[in-house]
């Protein structure tokens, strides 16, 4: 009778540990059990954000959420390396997210139980849903902040981690800063190429022990942004590279100012040479850029400028027009986006000032792709023009000697690059008479074009 007893004891405790067991992680880290049987998500990240910011979710008298809902999404950041305090980033996708969100908790060594790239489903009823400085985040009730932390003895309540497996995050990949820091990309994991640090040798090491700081990121355009380091992050004491590269980042905002942050310095692979600033990211080129505008606003700063600078008799096509904030160093360019319905002038500059006396080269800069090329006139003094055609147009600056007429054959895919144009117009009979026609831009007709032309100089 006692052996039996002990059998059976034996034999039910073996079968709870199997039965606990079975559901638990086979991963790096010593997880608390997570649950297999959970409710299912009623509302997903997406939908929350939008109906937070349209004031459509149900709240109680405290400001949090009255209703059920359930919402599920993964892990992008941790406390794991220490660069994160109290809190977990969480975006809808494992891949190509469209919104993240951040959770204030206040416990540390979360990483043990939200490694990343793990599935967490988050029970929002009775926590608070909304944006503070900035930021969309997910917490509880707090009388000073718009979003406290929830607190350590209740957060396992609300924050579940499904028994799915964990999953790879492949961040977004950009080639600019200007193309990464956007809205829509707060609380998300991105890529960000083209950039360095703008002040290594001074600065020196990623952080200052027991102090946040920051260290400017910078990009071929000129733009900048911080990052901010934890003084407690393990690996805050290292030396800032002195070369460029990409960088792998969680992007936060702080007010109106972006900043960003990044998980570990894995995430930093800066193996390239350092560009010089300001130089647009323009593979292989020589540094010499032309100083003087072709035409009066042919920087597009200034569109009234530009406009004033165009023959009114072909005028400007429809598709053509001022992209604030998408020339090279975050100013105004030229956007062309359309499919054109025949080999259109997209424009005729006049002559608005005297030229460099024996000019070699006209030079501009382009980003974008197109499904036909470029082809440009420079009128002479006399009648008639010289025609240049740039073919092909890849991620690689390019030369283009006059031609015999206009030609649109090849296609242009920038890889999301500014790339430089020179035209060749050393001993070419050119323009002279102010108010005369002196230069055109022509496209292909019927195919796609969305361009960026930036900075048409003469030298």
């Amino acid at each position: 009778m006692n052996t039996i007893s002990k059998l059976s004891i034996a034999g039910i405790l073996s079968l709870g540990l199997f039965i606990t067991q079975s559901c638990v992680q086979d991963d790096d880290y010593s997880v608390p059990p997570t649950e297999c049987s959970l409710p299912k998500a009623n509302i997903n990240l997406k939908d929350l954000v939008t109906k937070v910011t349209s004031g459509e979710i149900a709240l109680d008298s405290n400001g949090a959420v009255a209703d059920d809902l359930i919402m599920e999404a993964y892990v992008i950041s941790n406390d794991e390396t220490g660069n994160f305090y109290k809190t977990i980033s969480l975006q809808d996708n494992p891949s190509e997210p469209t919104v993240g969100i951040q959770i204030e908790i206040d416990d540390s060594n979360l990483y043990t139980s939200y490694p990343l790239g793990s599935k967490v489903q988050v029970r929002l009823k009775g926590l608070v849903v909304a944006k503070d400085r900035g930021i969309m985040k997910i917490g509880s009730v707090d009388p000073t902040y718009a979003v406290g932390r929830i607190p350590r003895t209740l957060y396992k309540k609300f924050l579940i981690r499904t028994c799915d497996p964990n999953k790879e995050i492949v961040p977004k990949v950009y080639n600019s800063l200007s193309d990464a820091l956007k809205a829509e990309n707060l609380n998300t994991l991105v890529t960000i190429n083209n950039v360095q640090f703008k002040d290594p040798e001074g600065d020196k090491t990623y952080g200052v022990l027991n102090t946040t700081v920051n260290r400017v990121l910078v990009d071929k355009s000129g733009k900048e942004v911080d990052l901010r380091n934890s003084g407690y992050a393990k690996w805050y004491n290292e030396a800032l590279p002195t070369k460029s590269g990409s960088i792998t980042v969680v992007v936060s905002i702080y007010n109106s100012s972006y900043q960003v942050y990044i998980r570990d310095t894995k995430d930093v692979k800066f193996d390239q040479d350092r560009f010089e600033v300001g130089g647009g990211q323009n593979p292989g080129g020589d540094g010499t850029e032309a100083t003087n505008l072709l035409f009066k606003g042919s920087d597009f700063n200034v569109w009234a400028d530009f406009l004033a600078s165009i023959n009114t008799t072909f005028g400007l096509k429809d598709y053509a027009t001022n992209g604030v904030g998408l020339g090279r160093d975050n100013s105004n360019a030229l956007k062309i986006k359309g499919t054109p319905a025949g080999n259109d002038y997209v424009f005729t500059a006049l002559l608005t000032d005297a030229l460099p006396a024996n000019p070699k080269k006209i030079t501009f800069y382009v980003k974008g792709t197109a499904g036909k090329s470029l082809s440009l006139n420079v009128n002479k003094s006399t009648t008639g023009f010289t025609p240049f055609n740039i073919g092909d147009l890849s991620n690689k600056s390019v030369t283009v000697s006059a031609a015999a007429n206009n030609q649109y054959n090849g296609t242009i895919d920038t890889k999301g690059e500014w790339v430089l144009v020179t035209l060749n117009i050393e001993g070419l009979d050119i323009q002279k008479t102010i108010k005369g026609d002196l230069f055109s831009l022509k496209v292909g007709k019927d195919v796609a074009y969305d361009l960026i032309i930036d900075n048409i100089k003469i030298d």
